[in-house]
């Protein structure tokens, strides 16, 4: 979905009822914005955990278990392939 939203004079962007539908949100929910080079990525923060501590063992960070398997390396693979495309495209 695409969708064109407007900053108003205070700062603030007003989603859509079609927008809020299709990103399955409600009023109060708190969002991560990532910014990079002209691209903003907004993601619920209950869909990504926050992790705020860590244990380092053996040179290496050992994050606490969130109750989800996660493959980082594919996913480290696959930021690192969309990054390489978006900078393909310019």
């Amino acid at each position: 979905m695409t969708a064109t939203l407007i900053m108003d004079e205070a700062g603030q962007i007003t989603l859509s009822g079609a927008v809020k539908r299709a990103f399955g949100v409600a009023p109060g929910v708190q969002f991560r914005a990532e910014v990079t080079k002209g691209r903003l990525q907004m993601v619920p923060d209950e869909s990504l955990p926050e992790i705020t501590e860590g244990v380092m063992e053996n040179g290496v960070l050992v994050l606490p278990h969130f109750g989800f398997p996660v493959d980082v390396a594919a996913a480290v693979r696959a930021e690192r392939d969309e990054l390489a495309e978006r900078a393909a495209r310019r």
